[in-house]
């Protein structure tokens, strides 16, 4: 009986989870009928990854899906690092390197924070239904901040805040344009980064991967993407998103296959193996980003501040003043994906942390589990202050080696 109660209850939240996400329409139902099998996989975790205990323990059963690096800056002691070395799909962790350009830019006075942009300017770089809604919460933040001006402007440096906050995949296009591709190379190259590749605009990733764009089913859409060369597949990207802005009759194509599928014409489990075409980067270097960040090396002490200020949005927005001396991070959430990069210190231990995690590829029932309760976030927060799930952590993930 308590094993049906269990199901039950499961089932009810994932179908309420699904809604919220999708919507209440009957073109959610449906897409929740087609992708029912889907739904089903990774449902023998669910019930094992309800606490933080039980998400370690499936970190150290799926080695290829999971990745954990947490540097202390003062005790190499305390480092926890699983899957350092192994690639894994960014997603909006490339946003980093459009922030750290900004802030270069911004201290070398080729970009002023202040400079007002036509909020339509950004609208023009979003597809729909590919995290729309992100962007309309992005500019109804703005709004209600009082950003926004009356002719719709907005300054650049709010943007880029809003941006990162919201995970607005039409703000990261356009800082990525009005950055452009050589400022963008010029600080990968500044940073001297071995394991991580260059970002691209989401746009042209999303135009990229939908099958529905070339007339075929995604597993043979997949198959073909899989045939290119890396240096193909950048190329078409960076075509297709430059079409989508110069190209009327291209851009009118692109949304009305877009509108007509809701989003990608794809089931959830290949809109998840799709964000293996997306730009990648390790756990080890990208929380080796974080430590220098936190000690004024990641390019000059003021590009530093600059990111810092950027990026520690959390403190205050999900009120961790009271566990945190100081924290700052940036997270993904989308389809099989759930990652973060962040720093801080507790205000227990004072100890300060770099760190980067990475759930690539997840199970899509566990995945709608972890995200509707936010896990990556949690865990990650609770490594640098929670000696027992650190010391449960190590537990786990060293009975693999």
């Amino acid at each position: 009986m308590r094993i049906l109660k269990f199901i039950g209850v499961a089932v009810g939240t994932l179908l309420l989870v699904f809604l919220i996400v999708f919507g209440f329409n009957p073109n959610a139902l449906f897409t929740l009928f087609e992708n029912s099998d889907d739904l089903q996989e990774g449902q023998e975790w669910v019930s094992k990854t309800t606490s933080l205990k039980g998400l370690t323990e499936y970190i150290g059963e799926h080695p290829r899906i999971a990745a954990v690096v947490s540097r202390s800056a003062t005790n190499p002691d305390t480092v926890i690092s699983y899957g350092a070395g192994q690639p894994h799909t960014m997603g909006t962790l490339s946003n980093f390197l459009l922030i750290t350009t900004y802030a270069r830019l911004v201290e070398n006075d080729s970009l002023d924070p202040g400079e007002p942009i036509p909020l339509k300017e950004v609208d023009a770089y979003q597809l729909p239904y590919i995290d729309a809604t992100n962007h309309e919460d992005a500019k109804t933040a703005l709004r209600s901040e009082g950003a926004v001006t009356s002719d719709s402007e907005v300054a650049l440096g709010d943007l880029i805040q809003a941006g990162i906050i919201f995970n607005d995949l039409a703000i990261s296009d356009y800082l990525y344009y009005r950055l452009g591709e050589e400022a963008i190379s010029h600080t990968y190259e500044q940073l001297k980064l071995r394991h991580t590749d260059r970002p691209l605009p989401f746009s042209g990733l999303y135009i990229t991967i939908n099958p529905a764009t070339h007339d075929t089913t995604a597993q043979a859409h997949l198959q073909y993407l899989d045939r290119l060369s890396g240096q193909e597949f950048r190329d078409m990207v960076l075509t297709n998103a430059q079409k989508y802005q110069s190209d009327t009759a291209f851009r009118n194509r692109i949304d009305e296959l877009f509108n007509a599928s809701q989003g990608l014409a794809m089931q959830f489990t290949d809109r998840r193996d799709a964000l293996t075409f997306f730009p990648q980067s390790t756990a080890g270097e990208l929380s080796g980003l974080m430590i220098r960040l936190q000690q004024d090396q990641l390019l000059s002490p003021a590009v530093s501040k600059r990111i810092r200020d950027i990026m520690d949005w959390p403190l205050e927005r999900q009120s961790l003043n009271n566990d945190f001396e100081f924290y700052g991070a940036i997270y993904d959430n989308r389809m099989g994906l759930l990652n973060g990069l962040d720093y801080g210190a507790s205000t227990y231990s004072q100890e300060p942390f770099g760190q980067a995690v990475f759930f690539d590829s997840l199970q899509v029932g566990l995945w709608f589990h972890m995200s509707s309760n936010l896990m990556h976030q949690d865990y990650q927060q609770r490594l640098m202050w929670d000696p027992a799930l650190r010391e449960t952590t190590l537990r786990q993930l060293n009975r693999k080696f």
